[in-house]
């Protein structure tokens, strides 16, 4: 590959899969943008419209799975890999700070995070790691969300296993 990255089964897969998505553009397109479409727009009901907030949730929660999934051989992750500033959230959201700020409390206010003694955010959990405040009051979104995506996949798979008549 041009990118001088090493040659993986992963990167050829994204290859094949990018030369299937030219062939059939239109088609392609028409999926990721219902799926994209359908999905903001769930987004938008169960956030008040304050897609500031959904990317907080989802910066918060990626931070969270990525601390989890790479932890040591005891499967525990610290808070503090877990947790963020307020600054760092702004940093990588592009939101004003003072705006991050303000979005923060609200989503403490629905009991979906809180501030540590250091001054970063982290999820709520109720007992140890195995409640999120956050995904038991998104569930019925996170369903639809998955449902969603299942649906998108089977959209592009069948469009792979259709050749067309042209």
């Amino acid at each position: 590959m041009s990118s001088g990255k090493t040659d993986t089964a992963f990167e050829r897969r994204v290859a094949q899969l990018l030369d299937q998505f030219d062939r059939d553009y239109a088609s392609y397109q028409y999926s990721l943008v219902n799926f994209i479409a359908e999905h903001l727009t769930d987004l938008s009901r169960s956030f008040d419209g304050d897609f500031q907030q959904v990317m907080l949730v989802a910066i918060m929660g990626q931070r969270r799975m990525h601390s989890l999934r790479n932890t040591g051989s005891d499967g525990r992750a610290t808070r503090q890999a877990m947790s963020m500033t307020a600054s760092r959230l702004a940093d990588i959201t592009g939101i004003p700070r003072e705006t991050v700020r303000r979005k923060l409390a609200l989503l403490k206010n629905r009991g979906w995070i809180d501030q540590d003694p250091d001054g970063s955010w982290a999820l709520v959990t109720d007992q140890g790691d195995a409640d999120l405040p956050v995904r038991r009051d998104l569930a019925e979104l996170d369903r639809r969300g998955r449902e969603r995506t299942a649906r998108l996949v089977a959209a592009l798979e069948a469009l792979d296993n259709h050749p067309k008549l042209t």
